[in-house]
């Protein structure tokens, strides 16, 4: 893999990233007796593997909370030992359909959580409800890529299906498309003296750079659009 590619996967991988206490503020309303020491067992258990900042705190996905979440249901609602449950996340990591002990079919919903999954355009259409002519649309606009489609293409189709409500089509965004290439080249100038060090150390760390990056962006857009949306109430 270029390293240009690598860090557009990270790009588009880095949505939010989570500290402990946020976490808690997302699961306790549904799992009361989650602590701070409970997720760093989890952890331990290399259940989750949250990242590290280069201070050390610990830093989480809305897929590592989705992993999290699945652990504490099948704890409470199961009574699996998490040696199960650890063999039954690695399964569905491998890309296979596990079934839990005493059911004869996969979760579904948990299979949608494996890192790294692919899906048809017929589970991309079921997933988000997206029809093919938009499909078609948005590949056009460098929105969406090729099928096998990634996760982060079931997010941006189904973004694209709510933005349909407003009359706005994937031809629309094509700015959007243009402005974070333009962002990806900004990151890739950044990590490329990183990367070229050749390491796992450093590509950790320009994989963490990058995410920094790339949040800081998205809270500048925000702020800016926010703003303008603003002034629209008063």
């Amino acid at each position: 893999m270029s390293q240009l590619s690598s860090v557009t996967n990270i790009q588009q991988r880095s949505v939010k990233l989570l500290t402990i206490g946020q976490v808690l503020t997302i699961l306790q309303p549904e799992f009361a007796e989650l602590s701070p020491s409970k997720l760093r067992f989890l952890e331990e258990q290399e259940l989750v593997t949250p990242q590290r900042t280069a201070s050390g705190y610990r830093k989480y996905t809305e897929l590592d909370i989705d992993r999290i979440r699945i652990v504490l249901e099948l704890q409470r609602d199961k009574y699996l030992p998490l040696k199960v449950i650890r063999q039954y996340l690695a399964d569905i990591d491998a890309g296979k359909s596990p079934t839990l002990p005493g059911t004869n079919a996969p979760v579904v919903e948990h299979l949608r959580q494996a890192k790294g999954k692919r899906f048809t355009e017929l589970e991309l259409i079921a997933e988000t409800a997206i029809t093919p002519a938009i499909i078609s649309d948005a590949q056009g606009s460098g929105l969406l890529g090729q099928e096998p489609f990634e996760g982060s293409d079931v997010e941006i189709a189904r973004a694209l299906m709510h933005l349909q409500r407003f009359g706005i089509q994937p031809r629309h965004l094509r700015g959007i498309k243009a402005a974070a290439d333009r962002e990806i080249g900004i990151v890739e100038g950044v990590v490329a003296p990183v990367l070229a060090k050749k390491d796992t150390s450093s590509r950790s760390r320009a994989a963490h750079y990058a995410m920094e990056i790339s949040n800081q962006f998205a809270a500048i857009h925000a702020e800016l659009v926010r703003s303008v949306i603003a002034k629209m109430d008063k």
